[in-house]
């Protein structure tokens, strides 16, 4: 059950479900079910890994585009600057 639970998850890229099941590892009876969970968790490293990089790079190019939206306004006047 959990492994197809954890492969769902893996597979959707539902990064909440499967962190709520690495919380909740069973134990595991056979060899072939400790194989197949140690190669979806590093799977699901890999992911995290990926999605990690991803939101760096979307950070840096908000960033950008924020320093570039303030660098292309034109400062405006201050209300209290009085010309005499």
């Amino acid at each position: 059950m959990w492994l197809n639970e954890f492969k769902a998850a893996l597979i959707l890229e539902q990064i909440d479900t499967i962190s709520s099941l690495i919380d909740e590892i069973p134990h595991f009876e056979t060899l072939e079910e400790i194989e197949q969970a140690a190669y979806l968790l590093q799977q699901a490293s890999e992911l995290a890994e990926s999605t990690k990089r991803q939101t760096t790079q979307t950070l840096q190019h908000l960033k950008s585009t924020i320093d570039y939206l303030k660098s292309s306004q034109t400062p405006t006047d201050s209300s209290l600057n009085i010309k005499l």
